[in-house]
């Protein structure tokens, strides 16, 4: 059995200027077995790893409350209404607060070449309830060649280890025929001569 998965992508934003205050990446993040996607903004941070001081890039953003794929008048409706208070959630060692969006560098991707772990992993806590949601993305370029983040979303498997977690992301997404491993192989042509 697959699990659900939702939508992950972010696109670069092409405003931003170096050293200013706008978000690296916006983009829409959905919500696994679900239909809907919020918008969300991410900006970029550098940090140290404590263990071999090799800079490093994470993000940290915010996603809406408003779903993408709502009827007009329902994302106008929606932005009326009160924001319920969220609570904070938080998934092994991390906590994220209400509609937070976390991204790291993925350590256990130089583990096993093979299987095409992503390039970051992280979580997103809708804020309303509903369980925090994995984030598995990889670094690519759009078709203009600007930088970009896609991927999907999951919910945590219980008693499953971060690695085994992004093997089981990743199984899911090529069983639903949502990504490939690589790409096939060409058959050989047969060489013909004149004899």
């Amino acid at each position: 059995m697959t699990q659900p998965t939702g939508n992950f992508i972010a696109y670069l934003n092409r405003d931003k200027e170096p050293g200013d205050k706008k978000p690296a990446f916006d983009g829409r993040i959905g919500i696994p077995g679900r239909d809907e996607e919020l918008r969300f903004a991410i900006w970029a941070h550098e940090y140290k790893t404590p263990s071999t001081g090799e800079v490093q890039i994470m993000f940290n953003g915010q996603a809406g409350n408003v779903a993408t794929s709502a009827a007009p008048l329902d994302q106008v409706a929606t932005l009326l209404k009160a924001s319920p208070e969220g609570a904070e959630a938080t998934i092994g060692n991390l906590t994220l607060a209400p509609r937070q969006v976390v991204l790291f560098p993925n350590r256990f991707k130089a583990e096993a070449p093979e299987k095409d772990r992503p390039d970051y992993w992280g979580a997103f806590n809708p804020g309303n309830g509903d369980p925090v949601v994995r984030i598995s993305a990889w670094t690519k370029k759009d078709r203009n060649g600007h930088a970009m983040l896609a991927g999907a979303t999951s919910y945590p498997l219980p008693g499953k280890s971060e690695p085994q977690q992004q093997d089981a992301t990743i199984d899911s997404l090529v069983a639903a025929g949502a990504v490939s491993k690589g790409m096939p192989k060409t058959k050989a042509k047969a060489v013909t001569g004149r004899a």
